[in-house]
């Protein structure tokens, strides 16, 4: 998605950053078993905010990789990545600041998440993982707060 010059004066980006990972693997079955079958895990997306002092916003983007319920050797594994931003149009309403946080931000900064997750992955065994889902943010938003 491309910026306009709107979309830049209404925030900055401060700061992106790993804020938690996670990967449990109880055992060398659990491992075997997940590389085996990690088509068959669900990845979902949790997205959190939390505002700070001077107009400072902290987006949480929650990768989350589940088992499915017939698998017995399960994973556990999470990434929080973390996007720090500042709201710069002092005029934005309540209903485009939320827009901004749930739609521009993860939108504008989905490869460089997907590129980590996907990266962290490899890094720990997993050499085929790619997480390659695409995810419309829009649409999950207007899902959200449909009237």
């Amino acid at each position: 998605m491309n910026k306009t010059n709107n979309d830049q004066k209404k925030y900055e980006i401060v700061a992106k950053y790993i804020k938690d990972i996670s990967f449990e693997i109880p055992s060398p079955d659990s491992f075997v078993d997940a590389a085996q079958n990690l088509g068959s895990y669900a990845t979902k997306l949790d997205l959190n905010s939390n505002p700070y002092k001077n107009n400072l916003i902290e987006l949480n983007c929650k990768f989350l990789l589940e088992a499915p319920e017939n698998i017995q050797n399960k994973i556990h594994a999470e990434v929080c990545i973390s996007i720090v931003f500042k709201l710069t149009d002092s005029k934005m309403t309540a209903d485009e600041v939320k827009k901004t946080i749930l739609v521009s931000i993860p939108s504008e900064h989905f490869e460089y998440m997907k590129d980590i997750v996907t990266s962290l992955f490899q890094k720990s065994g997993f050499k085929s993982f790619n997480f390659n889902k695409t995810i419309n943010f829009e649409e999950l938003y207007k899902q959200q707060f449909a009237n």
